[in-house]
């Protein structure tokens, strides 16, 4: 789901481990749309709990629960984890 406010967040790293994988479906205005979006959600735990963050379906599949790594993370956007999941814009 695409948000449309800006991210003044700031950028943390945790180590974490994947110990979920959600797939929902979405509709972005209720009875509007026939077919509902899928929304993709991966949870993480960490020492300072659990971590949630919607992901795109190649992220979502690249990933298996229980690896372990480095969580980059800005607010409510997922930038990279371990070696599975990097950002490439920056």
């Amino acid at each position: 789901m695409k948000r449309y406010t800006k991210n003044n967040n700031k950028r943390e790293s945790l180590r974490a481990k994947l110990i979920d994988k959600k797939e929902n479906e979405y509709f972005r205005i209720p009875g509007k749309i026939p077919t509902p979006e899928q929304v993709f959600e991966l949870i993480f735990m960490t020492e300072e709990g659990t971590k949630t963050f919607e992901v795109s379906m190649f992220e979502y599949n690249v990933v298996e629960i229980g690896m372990e790594g480095l969580l980059v993370f800005q607010g409510y956007q997922l930038i990279s984890f371990g070696k599975w999941i990097k950002d490439i814009e920056k």
